[in-house]
């Protein structure tokens, strides 16, 4: 068995399953209404697919294309992104979205003292506290996740950034040799992030990309 090849995943009875989705329809229509999204996710959210951030992206790049220059996209992806989730953190961020009173207080019930088992090869076993992540399996996982990256492009001053939860493409225009440092200052920016929030990137998921050609400037 390969540990890492598995993901935790929570039963909930279909009671709170009707619940949690009476909850997340107000959290979603509180976020939609008072902007709180973030403009570049299409994960999860009413109206936006990967479809919404594939036509994005294609708008990028044509734009690039017409003007005779180049773009370059970095695409990176989060190590176990949804369980790595700091709890404190989540609820610090829930609150900043405004997301306070009993509802706030219910979402801090909903993620902390949790408990899991293991069972393999039919040995179960002892109970575990769960000390990271938003519940996998449950309604409210995929909007509490996205709460948690939200600001993952807060310090970004010239770059591009679409996500579809977390996985995450940053792009820039390379018009020039310094358009190519500031893309890695950008990136090291959302590294940086990572590490405030005690979150790690997939360094083998990463990709690099370019359309078009950059003139007047060296390409590596």
């Amino acid at each position: 068995l390969k540990p890492e090849q598995y993901r935790p995943v929570s039963l909930t009875s279909h009671v709170m399953k009707i619940f949690e989705r009476v909850v997340k329809i107000n959290i979603m229509k509180h976020l939609i209404e008072q902007n709180l999204l973030n403009p570049g996710q299409h994960g999860f959210v009413p109206g936006r697919s990967t479809k919404t951030q594939l036509l994005q992206h294609y708008c990028d790049i044509f734009e690039t294309l017409s003007e005779g220059t180049r773009i370059d996209t970095i695409f990176l992806d989060f190590a176990k992104a949804f369980d790595k989730v700091d709890h404190d953190i989540l609820l610090q961020k829930v609150a900043k979205h405004k997301i306070k009173g009993k509802i706030g207080l219910w979402l801090q019930e909903f993620l902390n003292n949790r408990k899991y088992r293991v069972v393999a090869n039919g040995e179960m076993s002892d109970v575990q506290d769960v000390l990271s992540g938003v519940p996998q399996g449950t309604v409210l996982a995929a909007v509490l996740f996205i709460i948690m990256i939200s600001d993952v492009d807060e310090n970004i001053k010239s770059s591009i950034v679409r996500l579809f939860a977390d996985d995450t493409r940053i792009s820039r225009k390379i018009t020039s040799e310094e358009d190519k440092v500031l893309l890695q200052k950008d990136l090291n920016v959302i590294y940086d992030w990572a590490n405030k929030n005690l979150m790690k990137f997939n360094e083998n998921k990463f990709e690099q990309m370019s359309h078009g050609e950059a003139k007047n400037i060296k390409i590596e």
